[in-house]
């Protein structure tokens, strides 16, 4: 009895060895934020209590030190991060290889993703979770001042930027000149005066018995957003990149074996800024640490500002809940006419699984094996649109992108014109295509793509990684759930190409899922 219970004691000793080996990251990043919030809370008071603002914004500054060199570390590659991911993931979608069954799964996942993007949108706005509720007492000043309009247009001179190199260090805005007010000013000798709109009386005198009256009438009004060229401002044209990494991609997925040399070049870019970031996430916990540490110290309402991350959390999970429970069944239900919770049933396995390891790419066998033997999906369509979708299908990355990014612009009460908002929901969908490689996609590489493209400040890094990795692993569920039906609607909409087998069916059936030992060494971070 006693060598049986040593022997139990045993495995269940080295079955957590082997768990706390696999995801050591995830530990070392959880005990990280943990002494940064504990270092936080210790250095508040005595922070605060500083009345010299030099001694004081000096020490907050070496607390966050470190975290600085790991922000800089992760902007460093984010240029050819975004150039080499997105070329890639882009190229081995373009030929028509796969004739019609690709096009309508290339629609249903861009379909997908701007739905996810659209309710989180929504969600951000509606619950406000970074809001301090005095909404207009500390709105940014240079967002109020600046046009509708001229953020429509800046948004779209910026997706095609006449300068790659330039598009690389800055971006573009609309120039306001000051333009004062036009008056014209004239005399009125009768007793009577009838004054037009714009027209006010400036003076009265009596030259002997003759009254006489100066009128000053307003010929234009003044304007302090007058529109005058373009000026550059600090920042890269991410948005630009991306429009054209993807224009490139295309090209090269048409060119096919021409452009196979520059194919594997960018692959070979991609894996190694892959590994770069691989090695660099090992130095996440010191930065977290050190970022959450300083943002804590220097806080007034530590509990206030604590209750807006976790309404945040909520903004996000209800985003995801609704986007798996609601959207996707209603759009499955719309386009095939069946119970789509029949379908999710059975892909309980698959969806445990997302959720236990946050890996979608590891779960593909397991998510082929559901919707092929509990769906019956066609292997023909499963195999094809499953792999596809672990590149190019993330609804609940893009939904967490538009909450993240929103929750930090209302947390530093910056108010966002309608141009920089739909700036945010492209960058979370054009991100969520493009992160498919990246041992990270919850990390801060991609949120910082995303803030620095609207111009968001960054030091709420920290307190957003504290949390995220709990988030990766609903996000990782929503994405295969996304995958497992659009299995499920693209076979519908291809009962008549099912029919006939063709060359190019036996090129889908052929294609085996990729396999991704990289993004599973790092799976809680690999929501793919």
């Amino acid at each position: 009895m006693a060598r049986n219970h040593r022997t139990s004691c045993g495995r269940c000793c080295n079955a957590f060895y082997l768990m706390m080996k696999r995801n050591l990251l995830l530990v070392l990043l959880i005990i990280g934020a943990v002494i940064g919030f504990a270092i936080g809370a210790i250095t508040n008071d005595p922070v605060n209590r500083i009345t010299d603002p030099e001694k004081k914004a000096t020490v907050i500054m070496l607390i966050a030190f470190p975290g600085e060199l790991f922000m800089n570390m992760l902007k460093m590659i984010v240029l050819p991060l975004i150039v080499a991911t997105l070329i890639t993931a882009i190229s081995i979608v373009s030929p028509d290889v796969t004739g019609r069954i690709g096009r309508r799964t290339v629609i249903y996942y861009l379909t997908t993703l701007v739905l996810a993007a659209i309710l989180g949108l929504i969600l951000v706005l509606t619950i406000r979770p970074g809001s301090s509720g005095n909404h207009d007492a500390h709105e940014n000043v240079e967002s109020v001042k600046y046009r509708n309009l001229d953020s429509l247009l800046d948004m779209l001179r910026g997706c095609f930027p006449s300068n790659l190199i330039g598009a690389a260090i800055s971006q573009k805005k609309t120039r306001y000149v000051t333009v004062p007010a036009s008056f014209k000013t004239y005399n009125v000798t009768s007793d009577t005066i009838h004054l037009e709109p714009g027209e006010k009386i400036t003076a009265v005198h009596t030259n002997g018995t003759v009254n006489i009256t100066t009128i000053r009438k307003e010929i234009h009004a003044g304007s302090d957003t007058v529109p005058a060229g373009m000026q550059s401002t600090g920042g890269m044209n991410i948005i630009g990149l991306i429009v054209f990494s993807i224009l490139f991609g295309i090209v090269l997925g048409r060119l096919r074996e021409k452009a196979r040399p520059l194919i594997e070049f960018f692959t070979a870019l991609n894996e190694a800024i892959m590994m770069m970031v691989g090695f660099m996430m090992w130095f996440s916990p010191i930065g977290v640490c050190s970022l959450v540490a300083a943002r804590i110290s220097g806080m007034d309402d530590i509990l206030g500002s604590m209750g807006k991350v976790g309404l945040f959390m909520v903004t996000d999970l209800c985003g995801l809940l609704i986007h798996s429970l609601i959207v996707l069944p209603l759009v499955y239900f719309v386009v095939t006419r069946k119970n789509p919770y029949v379908f999710m049933k059975g892909l309980g396995d698959a969806l445990m699984t997302a959720f236990s390891i946050a890996s979608s790419a590891a779960t593909l066998p397991t998510t082929i094996r559901c919707v092929e033997e509990n769906n019956n999906v066609d292997p023909r369509i499963s195999r094809f649109v499953l792999p596809l979708g672990a590149t190019l299908n993330m609804d609940g990355l893009a939904i967490d992108r538009v909450v993240v990014a929103l929750f930090v612009a209302q947390l530093n009460d910056i108010s966002l014109s309608p141009g920089r908002i739909v700036v945010v929901c492209l960058l979370a969908i054009a991100v969520s295509i493009g992160t498919a490689g990246i041992p990270g996609v919850g990390s801060p590489v991609m949120i910082i793509i995303v803030l620095e493209a609207v111009n968001l400040p960054l030091r709420d890094v920290g307190i957003i990684l504290a949390v995220i990795w709990l988030l990766d692993h609903f996000i990782t569920t929503v994405n295969v759930l996304g995958d497992a039906m659009g299995s499920g609607i693209v076979e519908h909409l291809s009962r008549d190409d099912l029919k006939f087998k063709t060359g190019d069916d036996e090129a889908i059936v052929s294609k085996p899922p990729r396999k991704r030992d990289d993004v599973v060494r790092l799976s809680y971070f690999s929501n793919v």
